[in-house]
């Protein structure tokens, strides 16, 4: 009987100190800080601004989400074409985007799950890749590319029967951080 009684308080002991363990550290992989700052997208290195991207602390929760618009400025005036809210934890991002449907809050997954399989899912510039997938049954992703100075940002709605890949932003970091 004492080995038994010895094994039922290993096993509580064990549960106990899983519940009061702390959670494992985020991977290094998961850190979203590469987008934040301002942005420009050009139509070549040193032509004209067609659009600005500043992703910053929201003011409200400013440890919690990186915030910003897409502003395209072709025409001259300021016009948001996609809103973007990234969790600084890396694990979720919201967007509104103009060209596509309102879209649910997205999950980081692995890229590697879809790189594999899709042209579109590889890196373009060789930085960081973040990845995140609208909730099931959704076939809509947004990828996130950057580090040092360059950023692109890309939805897209894999449906079934198309793949249709909106390009929200490509440019290189403005400075204003």
């Amino acid at each position: 009987m004492a080995p038994l009684r010895k094994m039922i308080i290993a096993v509580a002991l064990l549960a106990t100190a899983a519940c009061t363990s702390q959670p494992p550290a985020r991977p290094a992989d998961m850190d979203i800080d590469f987008v934040r700052g301002c942005w420009v997208q050009k139509e070549a290195p040193g032509e004209k601004i067609e659009a600005f991207l500043r992703l910053l602390p929201d003011r409200e929760t400013p440890t919690d989400t990186l915030s910003g618009q897409i502003a395209d400025v072709v025409t001259g005036d300021w016009i948001t074409v996609a809103a973007l809210h990234f969790a600084r934890d890396g694990e979720t991002v919201a967007f509104d985007a103009h060209d596509m449907p309102e879209q649910p809050p997205h999950t980081r997954i692995d890229p590697a799950r879809l790189t594999a399989s899709f042209d579109w899912a590889r890196p373009k510039h060789g930085g960081k890749l973040a990845a995140f997938a609208g909730p099931a049954p959704s076939r809509n992703f947004l990828f996130v590319e950057g580090g040092g100075e360059q950023l692109a940002i890309w939805a897209v709605d894999a449906a079934p029967d198309a793949t249709l890949i909106y390009q929200l932003f490509d440019g290189e970091r403005d400075g204003c951080d």
